[in-house]
């Protein structure tokens, strides 16, 4: 079973990226994949209002790892999540890990 972590943050998309790489070097082989991106399409704003974000955030990326691996992997998301300056959000397949709203 896969298990999926989306961080939404106010970076810029080649600034999450690198240190997106950076966490995932760290990870090793806990991270199946992971992704940033900044199309965040219009579910973006459904997920915002629900968890009362009133503006849009810049960027988001994904990671995965297998159920195996979820301690480390959970461990080296919250890491990374952490790191993150600024406003941010972290969902696990849609429920809510942590929101910081602070700009």
């Amino acid at each position: 079973m896969a298990i999926f972590y989306t961080a939404y943050s106010d970076l810029e998309l080649p600034d999450l990226m690198q240190r997106l790489g950076m966490a995932a070097t760290s990870a090793g082989d806990t991270w199946e994949m992971w992704r940033a991106y900044d199309d965040l399409g219009p579910f973006h704003q459904e997920i915002m209002a629900e968890y009362g974000v009133r503006d849009n955030f810049k960027s988001a990326c994904f990671t995965r790892h297998s159920k195996d691996h979820s301690v480390q992997a959970r461990e080296a998301m919250l890491s990374f999540f952490d790191s993150l300056p600024g406003r941010k959000l972290l969902l696990n397949r849609g429920v809510l890990v942590s929101l910081r709203q602070e700009q």
